[in-house]
């Protein structure tokens, strides 16, 4: 794999991911949560609610794994504590997702239905962002050469989801038959969500440093 050789490294390429996979399977659910809660079929929305958090503690579980092996000594020290950066800003994207969540079952905001279609838009493209983002850390591991494709391809999505937020952002405040507490909700829940692809950009700047190390 790379340059990664040591039986101990290649349990935590391994361990990370699985990291990666239950972050997307927690996106996946947040997506089947908003579906649904557009669709007002609210006899799911607490179960849904619930299989986000549940994802998300598991990405929890198995980051802390990869941490106590790290400090058990895998890897040389400097890039040990560049693998934990990423790891860690990888899973800031997964608790995003669960605080979303919170605000759809908890506060359950009210969304006119002409932004339904750009709303689930907009989560769509923030899970490519980190889909992209996924495929950039796995190849920091197998091949350096194809790792800033993927950043460049985090970054265009993350772009993307920018332009949708505004658009979403200014038709909110075009409405005129809600109030402006009901405004202030909506623009939480549209920046909450555009965050997921804050993060994955966040995290895969501190990819793109990394791989430009290991070719030094």
């Amino acid at each position: 794999m790379g340059w990664i050789v040591g039986k101990k490294e290649l349990e935590i390429v391994n361990l990370v991911g699985e990291h990666l996979e239950k972050i997307g399977e927690t996106l996946l659910s947040l997506k089947n949560l908003l579906d649904a809660y557009l669709s007002a079929h609210t006899e799911h929305i607490d179960q849904l609610a619930e299989e986000v958090r549940k994802y998300e503690h598991e990405a929890d579980i198995v980051r802390r794994k990869v941490e106590r092996i790290m400090y058990g000594g895998a890897f040389l020290p400097n890039f040990r504590g560049d693998l934990l950066g990423i790891i860690e800003a990888a899973d800031k994207v997964a608790n995003k997702a669960e605080y979303v969540a919170d605000v759809l079952e908890i506060e359950k905001p009210y969304v006119p239905y002409p932004l339904h279609a750009e709303l689930r838009a907009l989560l769509g493209v923030s899970i490519e962002a980190f889909e992209a983002l996924k495929e950039a850390i796995k190849y920091l591991f197998e091949d350096l050469n194809r790792v800033a494709e993927f950043i460049e391809k985090t970054e265009t999505k993350e772009h993307e989801v920018d332009g949708i937020e505004r658009s979403l952002l200014r038709k909110i405040f075009a409405i005129t038959d809600i109030s402006h507490g009901q405004k202030m909700h909506l623009k939480d829940l549209v920046r909450s969500i555009a965050d997921i692809a804050d993060r994955a950009e966040d995290c895969s700047d501190r990819v793109q440093i990394v791989s430009l190390k290991r070719r030094v």
